[in-house]
């Protein structure tokens, strides 16, 4: 991250660019209606932004539409903009179908300027007038296409094509004098200023070079509160997470969709000690020409002198906070629509930030509440949105949502049946093939009843992976939630893990909805998030040595976590205990070199070795070969040789639920039930 790049606060946009994977294409507009399209670019691959200010001269006449993913007149997306409306139509083949929801922006005024944004992202379509997202869409059925606009009652001043890539950017605030803050940060209000993790007057005579972890970034603010920000001006969808300590009761936060002082949205945490009115809560609020509103708020506050992790997610309008990765506040706001992340203060004694990660987040979450055409997909049967919630009927009816490079997520909803029928939730949906939990309750007359199954459906045709009783009522909801996880896939009833099976296959793709039967199967609150990424214990392939400093070792190097044993050629041991899905992770350098064997255990220790999940790797001189033998107790569950291609040959071995699962150089070589 070397710079960011801002809007002007003016009637235009500014950019520059900071990396040389931000070209910018742009054209100017000045007449005040046009018989044809004004075109932009001929073909836009990825993820883009049409952005420009919109000039309104008569409001009564205005009228813009702006033609995306465009080949020719009958085979376009349409956004049109109106004081009555906001649509955004597909128009495939000549025919023309609304998809998406929208709203309109209100009365406009004449020789007024504003802010426009049409985001064409990934499989979503949004509108941004006056940092207001009004429309909102999902589709992803035409192919890439050409850019323009059409406009009457108005223009759009320097409109420019602004290519909008992934959000990625961590800081641990560990610079060298060459290097300062402020080439990653922008200082909006308040000051702040690197500062050592000690807070005595031997703190400034510190030298990075000497400690593992020698700042943080300090903030302390005056009249009104401290901001800095760093990204993009187009960033949305994103979570922003940092290490926060309060040095006493000050309020902190993070910030996100910051598009200036007066237009942001925050995370504001005040003190459980503090003496203001508001202190001992966590709150979302909005700031909006400078007022300030919550959107949802709860008890409890923070501590002095103590770090925790406070983390913002924002996606498609929904807005959290998580405080040590428990989910405390979520609201609702389609406000700005994207901006830039940052981070929060109150107070002179000051509030410290480390270790920074922003990325993409990405969630879905449809309570029918409202029709939203083009975002489920149906493939076969009959669906639509009946009174809050989303009716499917059919033998083997699915409707599908999302984007095929979705992985490693966690699919939930509210199932009930109306009438005989099954019900269910679908993943891993590609060309010809998903997977999913079917449900067949009591009196639902498929030939699963009372039963829940996992299933690969292919073709048509549906192979049973794993079964497990449920004689369920469905005359009222349950929940139901579908995990995949890299081939494994976890059904849960009720919050209550009920049955897993893996597959090499199931690694990722669209989510859907499953209904079976003569009657129909009723949905509600669908709701997908991302899986955090998982926790691995490394086996590093040296461990730090140093004569020098010898106590080093046990604190700075990669041996901390591990007992060395007395004897060579012993069993390197962890020093913690680990519970649940667990997976070693490692590199065999110089395959065919060396003679030699290696055993990786888990679920078990060192009293009773024996007793879990044994990995033995064997390795010949001169060979590409390994022999590969997986034992659970005394017990040989599988062997193999797998002919290595890679150097050096990176091994995975994991419990992953109830299964035993080795991945050789990317393929898996055991996948085996426990």
């Amino acid at each position: 991250m070397t710079g960011t790049v801002r809007r002007r606060s003016g009637a235009g946009f500014a950019c520059a660019a900071f990396t040389t994977a931000l070209i910018i294409f742009s054209a100017v507009a000045t007449v005040y209606a046009q018989d044809e399209l004004t075109m932009l670019e001929d073909t836009v691959e990825g993820p883009y932004a049409l952005a420009g200010t919109l000039h309104v001269t008569d409001p009564q006449a205005l009228s813009l539409l702006v033609a995306i993913d465009h080949q020719d007149a009958d085979n376009t997306y349409a956004v049109r903009l109106t004081p009555g409306a906001t649509t955004i139509e597909r128009i495939a083949g000549g025919n023309a179908v609304a998809i998406g929801r929208g709203r309109a922006h209100g009365p406009f005024e004449a020789d007024s300027d504003l802010e426009l944004t049409v985001r064409r992202d990934g499989w979503r379509i949004e509108v941004i007038v006056d940092r207001e997202v009004l429309a909102r869409a999902w589709d992803s059925i035409l192919p890439a296409g050409a850019v323009g606009y059409q406009v009457a009652g108005g223009e759009i001043v320097e409109p420019m094509l602004q290519p909008i890539g992934g959000v990625y950017m961590t800081d641990p605030f560990e610079r060298l004098p060459n290097l300062p803050v402020q080439g990653t940060w922008e200082d909006v209000q308040g000051t702040w200023k690197l500062q050592s993790l000690r807070m005595d007057e031997q703190s400034d005579r510190m030298e990075a070079d000497k400690s593992a972890n020698a700042f943080s970034y300090l903030g302390r603010s005056a009249d009104g509160p401290g901001i800095t920000c760093t990204g993009y001006w187009f960033w949305n969808d994103y979570s922003i997470a940092a290490a926060v300590r309060p040095i006493e009761t000050d309020t902190l936060g993070l910030v996100a969709y910051f598009q200036n002082p007066e237009n942001y949205i925050a995370a504001r945490w005040t003190s459980a000690l503090s003496e203001a009115e508001d202190a001992d809560r966590l709150q979302l609020v909005a700031v909006v020409g400078g007022r300030q509103s919550v959107l949802a708020e709860g008890r409890g506050g923070h501590i002095p002198g103590q770090w925790y992790r406070l983390e913002l997610r924002v996606c498609d309008g929904l807005v959290q906070v998580f405080v040590d990765d428990e989910p405390r506040l979520a609201a609702r706001a389609d406000l700005f629509g994207q901006g830039q992340p940052g981070l929060y203060c109150e107070g002179s004694a000051g509030t410290s930030f480390d270790s920074v990660v922003i990325e993409d987040w990405q969630v879905l979450a449809d309570d029918f509440e409202q029709s939203s055409p083009g975002r489920w997909v149906v493939q076969n049967g009959t669906w639509r949105v009946d009174g809050g919630k989303m009716r499917g009927a059919g033998a083997g009816a699915v409707a599908f949502t999302g984007r095929r490079e979705w992985g490693r997520y966690a699919h939930a909803a509210d199932l009930a049946v109306d009438g005989r029928a099954g019900v269910g939730l679908v993943a891993c949906g590609v060309e010809g093939r998903y997977f999913a939990l079917r449900i067949g309750g009591r009196g639902s007359g498929v030939p699963y009843e009372g039963q829940a199954q996992l299933v690969r459906v292919e073709g048509g045709q549906a192979t049973v992976l794993a079964s497990t009783p449920a004689a369920v009522d469905f005359s009222a909801p349950h929940r139901a939630r579908l995990v995949v996880d890299e081939g494994l896939l976890t059904g849960y009833l009720d919050d209550k893990r009920i049955l897993d099976a893996f597959d090499v296959d199931a690694t990722g793709g669209l989510i859907g909805l499953y209904a079976d039967g003569g009657g129909a199967g009723v949905f509600d609150n669908v709701y997908l998030t991302m899986l955090p990424p998982r926790r691995i214990a490394r086996v590093a392939k040296e461990f730090a040595e140093s004569d020098e400093h010898p106590e080093m070792v046990e604190w700075a190097s990669t041996r901390a976590p591990w007992i060395k044993p007395e004897d060579d050629g012993g069993t390197w041991w962890t020093k913690g205990d680990y519970y649940g899905d667990k997976s070693i992770v490692f590199d065999i350098p110089r395959v065919g070199q060396v003679t030699g064997e290696v055993r990786l255990r888990l679920d078990t220790e060192p009293d009773d070795p024996q007793a879990g999940l044994t990995l033995v790797i064997a390795a010949q001189q001169g060979s590409k070969t390994l022999e590969l033998t997986l034992l659970h107790g005394e017990e040989q569950v599988g062997q193999t040789t797998y002919e290595v291609a890679s150097e050096p040959c990176p091994v995975r071995f994991e419990r992953r639920g109830t299964w035993a699962v080795v991945v050789i150089d990317g393929s898996v070589v055991f996948n085996e039930k426990l």
